[in-house]
């Protein structure tokens, strides 16, 4: 039958191998039979089978051994392989299905069963020519067989030790920077990695993140983080421009050093799915493109864990955003920024620093509602938000005080510096030009500035409220203005 597929029947019962080859054989197929594991590997790596079937209770060598062994070598992990067992139900299957066998079947398999699954697992294929045999290599004996064996058991062992780790960072950590670091330093243990890049994305919210080693430059992290943003891109990861976020975290570790710009090959990558939606994906980067990391599954397996346990990281961190956040601008929401002024007050005056608050409100904004529609509102919003954060620095408090005012407190600033600040904003909002329909949108704000001086009376409170007043001097004024109401020095 030179057209036939190729079986490797391997059982030690002689009742078991009659029947299932008579069986198989009155189906066309071409049947090999072997009686123990050892001898069942050892005629599949000297002459590769189009299907193994082969017992899980075996002489010498177990099947879910066997199994396993040729599920990891290159030359024979493409070969389905059907496990029999005489359980109706139990470990074997489990045990089966962690070994890579394509099915498991009961050993006093019905044909109506058998042949089915028989052809299930050849469908599309081919069958091999020659068998696929290489003559210049000859198939190992018994002492290798059961080395590689221990080979693969090792690797599986170490491998169930990391995802083990994996897991424990995951119920053990709850800082966001903390898990990324610590998740690293374990993909490091098997891989000369030089940094890992991450995408999350919850189909409203996206951030990325990026592990690199402490010493690294500008250069080093922008590529790190194109790279990840590439495959994001490629994978189809959903984002919004105007709220993705990135995140760059030291990994607590030394590189290699030298490394150019340019030289970082992606060692592996992992993308995530839940239906289909995509999450996110997983990366690792080194400068050996050789460098090794397992097999493709492994690295998958080790991957998507690591990605399951730093996403968990990530949505309790979203949690913790989303409840301080204003939804439409993302800028603090004015219950959080309340607690910040109440808190940067009595720092302030415990250090005796001064402070200062700017009161922002868009003028004739319900103009922009009428004629546009709140949608286009919500943009210009959304827009006016990206200038705030733009003109201050890290260490200000933007937020979103209610409908179109917005406030920001600009911590240990004096009313000059805070006058600049807020003509900075004045002058960027009238030269922004909108998103909208046909004209395009101009508007314009005004401010209204309040300082806090040492050893000065009152609370967080009556500073905002002093700018507040001087937002509506503004308005009355004219608008587009910045008014400033100063401190009183006792």
């Amino acid at each position: 039958m030179p057209d036939a597929f190729r079986v490797l029947l391997v059982d030690d019962s002689e009742t078991v191998t009659g029947m299932l080859s008579w069986l198989l054989g009155s189906a066309g197929y071409a049947v090999e039979t072997a009686g123990d594991g050892v001898k069942g590997v050892r005629a599949a790596f000297g002459r590769v089978p189009d299907l193994v079937v082969m017992s899980t209770r075996l002489p010498r060598l177990d099947g879910i051994q066997a199994c396993r062994l040729l599920k990891a070598e290159p030359a024979t992990r493409d070969v389905p392989v059907i496990l029999l067992t005489s359980e109706e139900a139990g470990a074997d299957r489990l045990h089966a299905a962690r070994a890579g066998a394509d099915r498991c079947l009961l050993r006093d398999v019905s044909p109506e069963e058998a042949l089915p699954a028989v052809r299930e697992c050849l469908a599309g294929k081919a069958p091999r020519r020659g068998g696929g045999t290489d003559p210049g290599v000859a198939p190992p004996d018994d002492i290798e067989i059961l080395s590689r064996v221990n080979g693969v058991l090792e690797a599986t062992l170490f491998e169930a030790s990391l995802l083990n780790e994996i897991a424990h960072v995951g119920r053990e950590v709850d800082d966001f920077d903390a898990t990324a670091r610590e998740l690293f330093r374990l993909i490091r243990e098997i891989a000369p990695a030089e940094a890992m890049g991450a995408v999350f994305s919850d189909g409203v919210y996206s951030e990325g993140v990026s592990v690199f080693p402490d010493e690294a430059g500008d250069p080093f992290r922008a590529e790190v983080r194109q790279r990840t943003e590439r495959l994001r891109d490629e994978a189809r990861v959903p984002f919004a421009a105007d709220r993705v976020m990135w995140t760059g975290i030291q990994g607590g570790f030394r590189g290699s050093g030298g490394i150019a710009p340019g030289s970082l090959a992606t060692l592996a990558v992992c993308t995530v799915r839940a239906g289909k939606m995509v999450k996110g994906l997983m990366a690792v980067y080194s400068w050996n493109e050789g460098a090794p990391m397992g097999g493709a599954a492994a690295k998958e397996t080790l991957l998507r864990q690591a990605f399951m346990v730093l996403e968990n990281a990530w949505l309790y961190r979203q949690i913790a955003r989303i409840s301080v956040t204003d939804g439409l601008t993302g800028l603090m929401n004015v219950r959080h920024f309340r607690e910040q002024a109440q808190r940067e007050h009595s720092r302030a005056r415990r250090h005796n620093d001064p402070y200062s608050v700017l009161m922002m409100d868009i003028d004739h904004f319900k103009k922009v509602n009428d004629v546009y529609g709140h949608p286009v509102g919500d943009t210009v919003l959304r827009e006016m938000a990206a200038i705030f954060r733009e003109a201050v620095r890290v260490t200000d408090l933007p937020a979103r005080y209610g409908g179109e005012e917005f406030v920001v407190l600009l911590p240990r600033t004096r009313l000059p510096e805070a006058a600049i600040v807020g003509e900075r904003i004045r002058e960027a909002v009238e030269r922004k030009v909108f998103a909208a329909p046909s004209p395009m949108i101009r508007c314009t704000v005004s401010v209204g500035i309040a300082d806090y001086l040492p050893g000065t009376e009152g609370t967080e409170k009556t500073v905002i409220g002093r700018a507040d007043q001087a937002l509506y001097s503004a308005k009355r004024g004219g608008r587009n203005r910045v008014v400033c109401s100063p401190a009183k020095e006792s």
